[in-house]
């Protein structure tokens, strides 16, 4: 079986979707399968292409806006690698396009991952140019597709309430095993909330919070890292200043080991998010031995289920209440939260484990188109 990944980026400041196509490669290509991977260029890609050794790797040029991502030569070169099945990551940009026309030339089948972008909160940034690409490819793309995976059932009903009537595979992401540093130091009581800085994010909600539990934990800090979306940042910046809280800080987005060291010094990693289809932050957390708070915005029911965090609605009580529960407790029940979740992650969540559940997609798939 021929398999081509096909997303609009493969470089680390596209965050979490770089990371399940680079992992799932991985995974897929140890377990026998025939990987290819091709993307749009970046000017990163030159310094990052080393990440991808052993894995059949392309990219091809962008004209236009970088936002649409138009490549003439995707479909080409999707020609040229000639897989069995085609799968597509992320929607609303123009590879999605290419794989629809390649797949009308050549008849052979491609799964789309939407990776959350289906969501109601997801479809209400950016509605003109989803209203154009929509009319333009993205439905049709949709229509055609062999399957759709989903990460979890809730991303099934947002899939289903948009009228699309692929099979979906309910499948979770994988996280690798990062291991920990070797010298990561003590907790440093952080609250920790790493990701893209979007209003969907509902990071303010962690300020606020925050305001209500400084007071009672002198010891403790809130950080939020990670890129700018929107303006957000000055919007946080601004709310921190205008409610007084002293101990919250925002810093830009960090990489590789430094953003691994970062997350395993970590207290606890906060996730007050909206909407989110997996939200990999929050396993990287847990394989790194850190307990995490996460609101129903993300499909994350198992922290309470493994013992390794909380799981609690989305706004400002909420969280200010379970991050009140696990700062209260001692390092040492802290750290054995930690391991819960690290032994939950390994055990199901690698990506040896999602790979082999991709692959039976794929092959039903294949059958179906055959």
């Amino acid at each position: 079986m021929k398999i081509v990944h096909v997303a609009s980026s493969l470089v680390s400041k596209s965050a979490g979707v770089r990371e399940v196509i680079l992992g799932l490669a991985r995974a897929q290509t140890a377990a026998g399968l025939d990987v290819g991977v091709l993307g749009l260029d970046h000017p990163d890609w030159p310094a990052e292409r080393h990440e991808w050794k052993g894995i059949n790797t392309h990219v091809v040029s962008v004209f236009g806006p970088s936002r649409l991502g138009f490549s003439p030569r995707m479909t080409q070169a999707l020609n040229e690698m000639a897989p069995d099945l085609v799968h597509l990551h992320g929607l609303w940009m123009h590879p999605g396009r290419s794989v629809l026309q390649w797949h009308r030339a050549s008849k052979q089948p491609y799964i789309v991952s939407p990776h959350g972008m289906l969501s109601d909160v997801a479809l209400s940034y950016g509605r003109k140019k989803k209203a154009l690409v929509s009319w333009w490819f993205q439905d049709a793309v949709l229509a055609h597709a062999a399957a759709v995976h989903a990460t979890s059932y809730v991303e099934t009903e947002e899939i289903r309430k948009r009228g699309i009537a692929a099979p979906v595979c309910v499948i979770p992401n994988g996280v690798a095993d990062l291991g920990f540093p070797v010298d990561i130091g003590e907790s440093r009581n952080t609250i920790l909330s790493l990701g893209r800085i979007h209003r969907k994010k509902a990071l303010d909600y962690l300020v606020r919070a925050w305001q209500k539990l400084e007071p009672d934990f002198p010891d403790w800090s809130v950080l939020i890292v990670g890129p700018d979306e929107g303006g957000e940042v000055m919007r946080l910046q601004t709310l921190i200043k205008e409610i007084g809280v002293k101990r919250a800080s925002i810093e830009g987005p960090v990489f590789g080991a430094e953003k691994v060291l970062l997350m395993a010094r970590a207290g606890v990693f906060a996730l007050p998010t909206h909407s989110e289809n997996f939200a990999l932050t929050v396993a990287e957390s847990l394989i790194l031995g850190v307990p995490v708070v996460s609101s129903h915005g993300a499909p994350w029911s198992g922290l309470e289920t493994h013992g390794c965090g909380f799981w609690v609605p989305v706004g400002v009580e909420p969280l200010a209440d379970a991050l009140r529960r696990i700062m209260s407790l001692s390092a040492a029940h802290r750290r054995a939260m930690g391991q819960s979740g690290r032994a939950w992650m390994l055990r199901e969540h690698s990506w040896s484990t999602i790979a082999a559940a991709l692959e039976n997609c794929y092959a039903d798939a294949l059958q179906r188109q055959g």
